[in-house]
């Protein structure tokens, strides 16, 4: 009978240790076993294992916190830092142009570059979820609104150069942003890999230099025919299709 009561008292005692360790369990329950640890050894060994392994998890996850928000610190300065510099480089040109100038000119586009640059490193930065497409759609935005600033300052602030921003620059921005949109869109939604990407992304350049030449008025479309101006102008991409795609392939099979 006495080592049946045993028994129960210790698979008690065994079921109230993980709140005892946490220290939830109340002063009478306390009480009553630290008693039964005092005379009991399996259960006094148990309760020093548990103990045990809990300082060592304890550690390692404040160590990680600690980590973590080092890492956050260290970036959010860094970001703070390069806004500080380009802040003062922005002021500089300013300072500058309108000393030299007497109004705004360069300086307009000095401080665009400068803004783009800060929002291309901070979307890198902070960016988790979407990244490629996040950070194309801030490329797409921040180069138009690059564009348009050089067009305005160089057009009618300066005063030199002609209106090419419709001619010309906008229809090669959207065509080189599809070329790199394409790859992007099919490495987010499609799963491609990275190698399938990079040998799509070469694919679709060799059109776009091709239609790059043609919007400027370089050639016209039947050049592309002659085998010996192809080669010239995409031999290069078409042995990185071949070699990435090949490694995109392998990527594929070793799945």
């Amino acid at each position: 009978m006495e080592i049946r009561e045993k028994e129960l008292a210790c698979e008690i005692v065994r079921d109230l240790l993980p709140l005892y360790v946490d220290e939830m369990v109340s002063d009478v329950s306390k009480k009553s076993i630290d008693n039964h640890l005092g005379h009991c050894t399996e259960c006094s060994k148990i309760y020093h294992d548990m103990a045990c392994r809990l300082e060592m998890e304890t550690p390692s996850s404040e160590i990680s916190d600690v980590k973590r928000f080092l890492k956050k610190t260290k970036k959010m300065y860094l970001l703070y830092g390069l806004g500080c510099l380009s802040f003062i480089a922005i002021l500089i040109c300013l300072i500058v142009d309108l000393a030299v100038n007497k109004g705004i000119t360069w300086s307009l586009i000095a401080a665009s570059s400068c803004l783009f640059a800060d929002a291309l490193l901070y979307t890198l930065s902070t960016c988790k979820k979407n990244k490629g497409c996040i950070v194309m759609a801030v490329i797409s935005i921040g180069v138009f609104i690059l564009l348009s600033v050089i067009q305005i300052t160089r057009y009618y602030l300066i005063g030199t150069g002609t209106v090419w921003l419709f001619r010309y620059g906008l229809p090669i921005l959207l065509l080189w942003l599809l070329v790199l949109w394409l790859p992007v869109l099919a490495k987010a939604f499609l799963k491609w890999n990275i190698w399938d990407c990079i040998a799509l992304l070469l694919f679709l350049a060799i059109i776009g230099n091709y239609a790059t030449r043609l919007i400027t008025g370089d050639y016209v479309w039947k050049d592309a025919l002659h085998m010996q101006g192809f080669l010239s102008n995409a031999l290069g991409e078409i042995i990185g299709i071949i070699v990435f795609g090949i490694i995109g392939r392998i990527k594929k099979w070793r799945r």
